[in-house]
């Protein structure tokens, strides 16, 4: 902390207490010393506390528990064993290992139903698409074994290396694991695999070697078609990302706007897809995107960065994010906006125990938007630094509309323009439970509230928010009806707690600035309840009830 900064504080809150020791001092505390109905200075509207007896109650958590939500990772649901009549060698059936002639062709003879297909080590070139459609139970695993595609201007078919399924004649059953893509030669990047069933699906251990460079679909779909099917995809890399449409000759069948999607889910999708443990990185569209399905998506670990509009994007009842590394760590000249997570739609969605660090921000860490009906995030780490591209970034937005967000434990931390939690408008609450906010955004511009609350109904408990940056950071602004501010510690450089909305409760808080001659505390508009809390400058404002207040220097 900067030496102007220890001044301030202890000139500030008493002599002798520094920031941190502050911030250590609890509201509970407070409520213990015989200073019981003392208004500040600088209020002028404070009524006796005789008044308040029948009034104030203890807060009840009730609304945390209505918004109570799921946050257990669910169980992984079981693919069956594939049993198989056939098992080929695809050299020994006649495919080229050398990379010398198109395979397209063997392999289009071999797919049939119960029947794997051998890869061993080589490489296959490809010029055509292979389809197979309506089947039961294949599989194609390699050995070491590596597919080159040919250049987009040479590619025969549409943009697909394997089409394994479509939504009207779906598969069941499907394995593809031990293959790399080889991207490496210019104009190449092809989707390779394109695959819909209604059950039974598993993809694993693919490497994508080399960047997309065709501008057309990126390198994997996969639906569920059934809404009781299971797949899971698991150690894909896609760690070398994709270029923009408009960097590209364009040669592919079919060319698409912005660029390629890492890993797309279409509208068709409604069983449940498990990811595992799988990097997407630098994508021109979204990386790991469900397309407004009502299929779920469970994601588990894995590394997923840099991807334009979002590196997870999720909309289905039930997905979530579990233990997943997000990042933005480069912005690239076609980049309009790289979330790390963004949900569209659902109900109890999920994020736990994720960390997400924006060290390039150029878009919110999390964003919720309409239709999203409840959800939770637990457990999760958000860092923004500062950005180049962007006037002002909001760490986690709940846009207008959306429904009922719980918030558990955590952090954030705001080192840039901002505002580390925007609540929007809407009909159900939102509850913060235990999250620590910190970082020096000064406030300055991009709202200079680190929480800020427009959304009746909303509670806040336990948290501490620390805001030391400039003169205009404040921690708290309540611009709602009705929110209960319960337990915490609320620092900040400018005015701590804000308030214009009525009903707001304040109990059992500590608050304070670091600034000269500013309260902890101003309702601006509306009325606020204060009660067992600890005050370090007093508070201002009209339609202020108080009992147990402690007010200090």
């Amino acid at each position: 902390m900067p030496e102007r900064e220890k001044a301030s504080t202890q000139s500030r809150l008493s002599s002798g207490v520094s920031r941190r020791s502050f911030l250590g001092t609890t509201g509970v505390a407070a409520a213990s010393l015989s200073v019981s109905g003392t208004a500040s200075a600088a209020s002028s509207c404070t009524r006796q506390e005789t008044e308040l007896n029948s009034d104030v109650k203890a807060p009840e958590k009730a609304s945390t528990t209505e918004v109570q939500l799921e946050t257990e990772q669910p169980d992984s649901e079981s693919v069956p064993e594939i049993e198989y009549d056939r098992v080929i060698n695809v050299v020994e059936a006649g495919a080229d290992n050398t990379g010398g002639e198109s395979i397209a062709p063997v392999i289009s003879n071999l797919v049939a139903d119960n029947t794997l297909l051998k890869f061993p080590e080589g490489r296959y070139y490809m010029d055509e698409l292979v389809r197979f459609t309506g089947f039961e139970n294949f599989g194609m695993v390699g050995e070491d074994a590596t597919i080159v595609p040919a250049p987009a201007d040479e590619y025969m078919t549409e943009a697909r290396m394997f089409k394994l399924g479509v939504n009207y004649s779906p598969g069941r059953n499907v394995h593809i694991a031990g293959f790399t893509i080889d991207y490496t030669a210019p104009n190449t990047g092809l989707r390779a695999f394109d695959l819909t069933v209604t059950d039974g699906l598993v993809v694993e251990n693919i490497t994508f070697d080399g960047i997309h460079t065709a501008g057309t679909w990126g390198p994997m779909h996969v639906d569920i078609v059934n809404s009781g099917g299971y797949g899971v995809v698991k150690n894909i890399d896609m760690g070398e990302g994709g270029e923009f449409t408009a960097n590209t000759p364009q040669d592919a069948m079919p060319a698409v706007d912005t660029g390629p999607t890492a890993f797309l889910l279409s509208p068709y999708h409604s069983g449940r897809l498990d990811v595992k443990d799988c990097v997407i990185d630098a994508w021109p569209d979204n990386g790991l995107y469900d397309s407004e399905s009502p299929g779920q998506v469970v994601v588990t670990g894995g590394t997923y960065k840099n991807c334009n509009s979002a590196s997870i994007r999720l909309t289905g009842d039930g997905s979530g994010v579990y233990g997943a590394t997000v990042a933005v760590d480069q912005n690239r000249a076609h980049d309009e906006g790289q979330r790390g997570i963004r949900f569209d739609g659902g109900s109890d969605l999920t994020v736990v125990d994720t960390e997400i660090t924006l060290e390039k921000p150029n878009g919110e860490a999390i964003a919720f938007l309409p239709p999203v009906d409840s959800a939770t995030i637990k457990n999760t780490t958000i860092t923004v630094q500062e950005s180049a591209v962007r006037e002002n970034i909001d760490a986690f937005s709940i846009a207008e509309g959306v429904g009922q967000v719980s918030i558990e434990g955590g952090s954030i931390t705001q080192n840039y323009h901002g505002q580390a939690l925007q609540i929007l408008s809407g009909d159900k609450p939102v509850i913060v439970d235990g999250l620590d906010i910190h970082g020096n955004a000064s406030g300055d511009s991009g709202g200079r509230n680190a929480i800020y609350c427009e959304r009746d109904g909303c509670e806040f408990h336990d948290l501490v928010v620390d805001q030391p940056g400039g003169d205009h950071r404040r921690a708290l602004g309540i611009f709602a009806d009705d929110v209960l501010v319960e337990g915490g510690e609320y620092a900040a450089t400018g005015r701590p707690i804000t308030i214009n909305g009525a009903g707001i409760r304040i109990q059992n808080v500590t608050a304070g600035s670091y600034g000269s001659d500013t309260v902890a505390v101003e309702v601006i508009d509306g009325g606020a309840k204060i009660v067992d809390s600890l005050l370090h400058g007093g508070y201002t404002g009209t339609n202020i009830l108080t009992s147990g207040l402690t007010t200090g220097n």
